[in-house]
């Protein structure tokens, strides 16, 4: 049978047991219906791989016995966050989803001046980006972010060795082609919601060093945008290689 993976935190491990509340609790035992015996994963959110045994289960709480600790080999060499203007309906589900499977380790929205959509349910987008780490087999919790505008997203862009937005409009340039990629241990990716960006909001993201490039003569939507950018970036990390 597959071990499916539970998340805790530091505080929840002795040393020996690790003991699951809350939410995840409830998924193991109401939905799952794992039982004392069972054979699990935990993950702390330090990297590493917690294989345990189910030794006990109360009615707000379950403890497992920790029996090996096995690094985690689902690291990217460098920190990926994507900056994601909010697009309309559930389209954001999707884009967390795919991209914290491929290795992105947080994601922030933001409006711009073409973003249409107002609703952002952040425990919402917590969850399916939790449920995306557990699919893939993530030993830390991707984190995504509140809805903050398009100023203060700007602003965050100095923390950032590379910044890399692509442009429906840019003529030249590829990932291939943005500098430092390789050396940069903190990448921010900005993508734009289904109206893209002003060539105002273009100038101020290069007036913060990012990187406008094109991902081809093709328009694509925001959600293809934001997958096939991420995939690019790693792949040109070498994180999809075996």
């Amino acid at each position: 049978m597959e071990l499916k993976r539970f998340f805790a935190s530091a505080e929840d491990f002795d040393g020996r047991y690790i003991t699951l509340e809350g939410e995840e609790f409830e998924h193991m035992t109401k939905v799952l219906r794992h039982k004392v015996g069972f054979k699990i994963i935990v993950s702390l959110n330090d990297g590493k791989d917690y294989y345990c045994t189910i030794v006990e289960i109360s009615k707000t709480y379950a403890k497992a016995e920790v029996d090996e600790i096995i690094d985690n080999e689902c690291k990217s060499k460098a920190s990926v966050t994507l900056f994601q203007a909010l697009p309309k309906g559930d389209k954001l589900d999707i884009i967390i989803q795919k991209c914290v499977e491929l290795g992105v380790e947080d994601i922030i929205p933001f409006k711009s001046r073409f973003t249409n959509e107002s609703k952002y349910n952040v425990n919402r987008a917590r969850r399916i980006a939790l449920e995306a780490c557990k699919q893939c087999g993530r030993a830390r919790k991707a984190n995504v972010g509140e809805l903050v505008d398009f100023e203060e997203m700007i602003e965050r862009l100095s923390y950032y060795d590379v910044v890399i937005l692509p442009y429906e409009n840019a003529k030249v340039g590829s990932m291939r082609d943005v500098v430092g990629l390789g050396e940069g241990k903190k990448i921010a990716l900005i993508i734009g919601s289904e109206g893209g960006f002003s060539s105002d909001e273009v100038k101020l993201a290069e007036e913060k060093n990012a990187q406008v490039i094109s991902l081809g003569k093709r328009i694509l939507r925001c959600e293809t945008a934001a997958i096939i950018a991420s995939a690019l970036i790693m792949y040109e990390l070498g994180d999809l290689q075996g």
